[in-house]
């Protein structure tokens, strides 16, 4: 009877699985088709492979495009979190003056569509010289992603007991060393979980990209657009670059699944 049941619950979790990877592997077989393949009116499943889809997105410059998503999409993660980290747990433990207004305002500027910042973000960036550079797409992904990581780690830090804290005072610990060695600690998981959302959010951002870049500086999502053409859009050659563009950061995921999951149920339960 407890074998049935399980059955039951697993057939939704399968077909909900299939309807979540089928446009994956679709994605997959499509950056092995030849174009005239991928135009029939119905899908082709039985096909002859090829990787001249593959060939072709690197020849335009695709490694090129790859680097700078690394280097970008890394520094303004680690820029994120650094700041945002610090930020959250001076929320958490200190008298901030203001301090529910001011963590108000700072969720605040995530309620605006990101389109309505960009060309005031650009004039700016241009004024002081940064547009085409990779430090101001680093600087646009952190100013957005910073919400998130305040918003999250400031509940992390707040699961975190106060006694453990206090008593470190007592021996002698300064504030810094306090949240060096016992806070930052105790909200690993919390602190993984959320560079993983920063990541993945800088990683597919367009706009930013798009409008604060140029030649040598572009990231993978402004080259897939750059594949439609007059004559039509590269299918194989877009599905190539998405299926790429997802390697790193599944790989990334898959390592380090089991920090994520301590991270989604931290303070979950409390005794």
């Amino acid at each position: 009877m407890r074998h049935r049941n399980s059955f039951l619950f697993a057939i939704p979790l399968v077909v909900l699985l299939a309807i979540a990877l089928i446009p994956y592997i679709w994605i997959v077989l499509a950056s092995f088709k030849e174009r005239v393949d991928l135009i029939t009116p119905f899908p082709k499943w039985i096909f002859e492979p090829t990787i001249v889809n593959y060939a072709e997105i690197f020849e335009k410059g695709f490694d090129t495009y790859l680097l700078n998503s690394i280097i970008i999409g890394f520094s303004s993660t680690a820029l994120t979190v650094v700041v945002g980290t610090l930020a959250a747990y001076g929320f958490s433990r200190f008298k901030v003056p203001a301090g529910n207004h001011l963590f108000f305002f700072i969720l605040a500027t995530r309620l605006g569509p990101p389109v309505a910042y960009a060309l005031p973000m650009y004039l700016i960036f241009k004024a002081l010289g940064l547009v085409n550079t990779h430090f101001a797409v680093v600087l646009a992904h952190a100013t957005f992603n910073l919400v998130l990581v305040v918003w999250m780690m400031r509940s992390f830090f707040n699961d975190v007991p106060r006694e453990v804290e206090e008593a470190a005072y007592l021996d002698g610990c300064g504030h810094f060393r306090v949240f060096w060695r016992i806070a930052l600690p105790m909200t690993y998981p919390g602190l993984i979980t959320v560079s993983i959302f920063v990541l993945i959010f800088s990683w597919n951002e367009l706009l930013f990209s798009l409008i604060l870049t140029g030649g040598e500086t572009r990231t993978l999502p402004v080259m897939i657009p750059s594949l439609v053409l007059h004559i039509g859009t590269l299918w194989g050659q877009v599905a190539a670059a998405s299926i790429i563009q997802s390697i790193p950061v599944l790989v990334f995921i898959f390592f380090i699944q089991k920090n994520l999951v301590q991270g989604l149920t931290f303070g979950a339960v409390k005794g």
